[in-house]
């Protein structure tokens, strides 16, 4: 006699319903009976003789804990994706549900007509029929407890790796709508920095990755080279372990701008980034970590420091006592913030007009100055004690006519935090900088001149070409430049381009027009030396030597310009941005490669939430559901390790024998593998977001000159899961300055060499074949 005890006449029912299906007569006859009466007493059943859930084998419970992760993973992906409602979710899981209990009846009716039709005595075929009932219970309706939204919430918020954004209040105001007047409570979304490395910190191949902050001599590669870093009060004490993060914020649009009113939907986006991983590892999105989420017009209303109040204060505990992980106490140090030119000098509480003197959140230029001083060294820098002189003038009023005081409005909330200071954050966006600025502002002097001034060409021509090479190469057709309008005058582009599009049309115009250009062009030439400049910019690697060669090509870039271009009717005066350009070099020497802190990384990740806004079409409080839609993508970051960013993904693969190939010779070789043996091969890999086909040229070394190699091929033995690249080694000529590339040809006999990810260089670049084709007939 078992005893089954139950609160409610309704849960007896679904007890019923769930655990004794068979019995359909005496289910509907107590569910009509017993819910007819409009009872709600509670009833306690007490010596209930009535079967209980059969104990069924570990096999089959395995099973049924096989079926529910999987339906966990799909369900996580679903959540997770930007472009689904959550109101459709439920109905895929009820649909997965069903076919998987449809599939088990199939199963089973199909085993018994079988037995049936073998002859087997009733008798077996009933007991068998009535096994297989009961163990099939295990796995029928198996994702029930994810079949509603609900329970599929209360799953995910008790994960152990999720992190709930947590709603703050900044102030509260009276709002009229038909009529009727309420108290509207101003609120923004903020995401707990030490929940959010708590949760990291628990995948041991993430804590491994943190230990790649080693400081080599004469080189930086990252952060921690830098003397910033080496220099800091918490981050360089080797006894405690530290986590340098990174903050950035931007301004974003949710909806159409074209629509009206859209700017009440505009959200304010702060992030965060770990600093002591990689720069390669950090590009990966699952490694840029969200920390507020706001109203723009709020933050005009409360403004930064009310908004990040909850962070410094985080940030002034972690600086100080830390948190306990895993049993080790961990420090936490703002270490620089990163941003366009608007947004760091409004977060930072320095004047945001470009146009106006003492702009430059590192020094004190005017609009003069720019014009004739290229180097660092020539102008007044900020200091913390300069700094506090300008903000007591500000306070104490004493220039009424401005708000300001050599470019600072107020002092910024993030100097409460330990061991930072805004005269301190050597930290400027190159994309901003260069992409979208100087880039694009010297391309359009660069084309006036080349097709209005010495008519080489015509701007359908030109518009022809790039067609014409973008529909031969293979890689980068996703940033193909848009069709160029006639510049009537120098200093802008028409239409205007995106930062990865003004990269592309800088790289590639050299070999689009190089044939027809005269070589000692004077345009050319300075196109030449911005296309230096901007490969420098965007090195991963520097030496000392290096940065210091820096600082004399951007003071002799700037000299050029302001030689070429200043001049005459349609003269263009140096840019505010052409003058960020001098600190630079000491940026690298404080905080590192400046691909460190390029901001396309976070300007591409807020695609993820324009594109739930679209989808999810819901506005009345715009930043909890994007932060919750953002905060379940990172959870299944964290579950697909995401976060390591090291895997490899490849599509389709074969499995050939070695010797139907070209290659065998090698990879006997390498894999002391015999010509018969089978080996798999592919067309396509895909590694740390870095796609690689079959016929790209990529470097494989370097001496004198980079060493290029064409890939063959993708291999990896049947044992193994490490996949190496086949690529066939050519030779490089020499560095063609007018074309801005190498020149290769093929060996006289195929030189195969067979490679693993990790052992090429830093920086891999790929290009197309077809690339080289087209510099090999341009140089004819």
């Amino acid at each position: 006699m078992q005893k089954l005890f139950l609160s409610t006449l309704f849960n007896f029912v679904r007890h019923l319903k769930s655990y004794h299906k068979c019995d359909e007569t005496y289910i509907n006859t107590v569910s009509e009976d017993t819910l007819s009466h409009n009872s709600t007493e509670d009833v306690l059943l007490e010596d209930v003789d009535v079967p209980l859930q059969p104990i069924h084998s570990k096999c089959n419970i395995s099973c049924l804990e096989a079926v529910q992760s999987e339906g966990c993973t799909l369900l996580a992906s679903l959540r997770a994706s930007s472009c689904i409602p959550y109101s459709v979710i439920p109905k895929i899981i009820d649909s997965c549900d069903t076919m998987i209990s449809l599939t088990i009846n199939g199963i089973q009716t199909e085993t018994m007509k079988t037995l049936a039709d073998a002859g087997v005595s009733d008798d077996i075929v009933s007991s068998v029929e009535n096994a297989f009932r009961r163990q099939s219970d295990t796995l029928s309706h198996a994702l029930d407890p994810l079949s509603t939204k609900y329970k599929q919430d209360q799953y995910f918020d008790n994960h152990r790796l999720a992190v709930k954004p947590e709603t703050i209040t900044l102030g509260q105001r009276y709002e009229t709508k038909s009529n009727v007047t309420r108290l509207v409570y101003d609120t923004y979304q903020y995401i707990s920095v030490e929940s959010t490395l708590r949760s990291l910190l628990v995948n041991p191949q993430y804590v491994e990755l943190l230990h790649h902050d080693k400081y080599t001599p004469h080189i930086i590669s990252d952060c921690w080279d830098g003397t910033l870093y080496r220099q800091h009060p918490l981050l360089a004490d080797g006894s405690k372990c530290t986590i340098a993060i990174q903050l950035f914020y931007d301004g974003m649009g949710t909806t159409n701008p074209l629509r009206g009113q859209s700017s009440m939907c505009n959200v304010g986006v702060f992030y965060f980034i770990v600093k002591n991983l990689p720069n390669a590892v950090n590009s990966c999105f699952a490694n840029v970590h969200l920390v507020a989420l706001c109203y723009s017009c709020d933050l005009k209303t409360y403004g930064f420091e009310n908004v990040l109040h909850r962070f410094v204060s985080e940030m002034k505990q972690l600086s100080t006592c830390g948190f306990n992980c895993l049993g080790t106490q961990i420090y936490v140090s703002l270490v620089q913030v990163a941003c366009d030119n608007l947004a760091l000098n409004g977060l930072l509480g320095f004047t945001e007009c470009s146009s106006a003197d003492y702009f430059c959140t590192m020094c004190y230029a005017t609009q003069e100055d720019i014009q004739c001083k290229f180097y660092e060294s020539e102008f007044d820098l900020r200091t913390e004690s300069r700094y506090r002189h300008d903000i007591a003038v500000v306070a104490s009023g004493r220039h009424t006519s401005l708000s300001y005081s050599h470019g600072v409005k107020k002092e910024c909330v993030l100097n409460e935090i330990p061991n930072f200071h805004v005269t301190r954050n050597f930290s400027l966006d190159i994309m901003h900088i260069v992409l979208e600025g100087i880039v694009q502002v010297e391309l359009s002097c660069i084309l006036y001149n080349l097709c209005t001034v010495k008519h080489y060409l015509t701007y359908d021509e030109l518009s022809a070409k790039i067609v014409s090479f973008w529909s031969a190469i293979d890689i980068e057709r996703c940033n193909k430049p848009p069709i160029l309008n006639h510049i009537d005058k120098p200093g802008r582009l028409y239409p205007s381009m995106k930062a990865i599009q003004s990269w592309a049309l800088l790289k590639y115009l050299p070999l689009i027009v190089g044939d027809i250009i005269a070589e000692d062009d004077v345009d050319w030439r300075f196109l030449s030396h911005l296309s230096e400049l901007v490969d420098l910019l965007f090195c991963p690697v520097f030496t000392v030597g290096m940065v210091d060669y820096l600082r004399h090509v951007i003071a002799d870039h700037l000299a050029m310009f302001s030689e070429i271009y200043a001049n005459g009717d349609n003269g263009i005066r140096l840019k505010s941005k052409h003058h960020l350009l001098v600190h630079l070099p000491t940026i690298i020497l404080q905080s590192g490669p400046l691909v460190g802190m390029n901001c396309m990384r976070y300007e591409l990740k807020n695609s993820f939430f324009k594109r739930c806004a679209h989808i999810m079409c819901n506005f009345t409080n715009v930043c909890q559901t994007l932060a919750c839609r953002h905060q379940q993508h990172s959870l299944f970051l964290k579950l697909t390790n995401a976060n390591v960013h090291t895997v490899t993904v490849v599509n389709q693969s074969s499995s050939d024998m070695v010797s139907n190939y070209a290659l065998a010779a090698a990879l006997c070789s390498h894999f002391r593998v015999e010509e018969t043996d089978d080996i798999y091969f592919a067309k396509r890999l895909e590694q740390a977001s870095v796609v690689y086909k079959v016929g790209q040229h990529v470097i494989i070394d370097y001496q004198e000159l980079p060493i290029f190699g064409k890939i063959e091929a993708f291999v990896c033995l049947p044992s193994s899961n490490e996949w190496c690249i086949v690529v066939c080694v050519l030779h490089t000529v020499k560095f063609k300055s007018h074309f801005h590339s190498y020149v290769v040809v093929d060996l006289p006999y195929r030189q195969f060499k067979i490679c693993r990810l990790d052992s090429w260089l830093i920086f891999i670049k790929c290009v197309s074949t077809k690339n080289w084709r087209c510099h090999a007939s341009s140089r004819q």
